[in-house]
């Protein structure tokens, strides 16, 4: 990797994506940052023949290169850059601090809160709960009912 800084967001498929997608955008115009986005492939936990299970593991692989793809078109629509990318298979928060860990021009991890009442989601949970003491950058909670107005008053 480059000198260049990162944010990193995560394509993860959920309705607060997008949220966290447009705040990174607007954050990389700003701040000449460039975006990393990765996506995860939980491991199997099925009991079933070894055919079936590469075609499921295939099907996982496919959805997440679809995530990529999409969260990409955004990304490069949104900077004019494209982001990299980055697939990583395994549990997702012990990947995720692997990744952090792995990539040192990451200065920070964006994501949004859940937009429901259920409460923040698994990834944000974890980090606030658990893990925050293992990162080395801060992470920016962005509200998940944040407008792209919103987003321009405050990056």
């Amino acid at each position: 990797m480059s000198d260049d800084r990162y944010i990193l967001v995560i394509a993860d498929g959920s309705k607060e994506m997008d949220v966290a997608f447009q705040y990174a955008c607007a954050r990389s115009k700003k701040t000449n940052r460039k975006i990393i986005i990765a996506t995860f492939i939980e491991p199997l936990n099925v009991l079933t023949t070894q055919g079936v299970t590469e075609i499921m593991q295939n099907e996982a692989r496919e959805a997440a290169e679809l995530k990529l793809k999409s969260a990409a078109a955004l990304v490069k629509q949104s900077t004019g850059t494209m982001p990299v990318l980055h697939i990583r298979e395994g549990e997702v928060i012990p990947e995720l601090i692997k990744l952090i860990e792995e990539e040192k021009n990451i200065t920070v991890l964006v994501l949004a809160a859940n937009i429901d009442d259920k409460g923040p989601g698994p990834i944000i949970t974890s980090l606030v709960s658990k893990e925050y003491s293992n990162l080395r950058i801060p992470v920016m909670i962005v509200p998940g009912n944040f407008t792209k107005d919103h987003i321009s008053l405050i990056t």
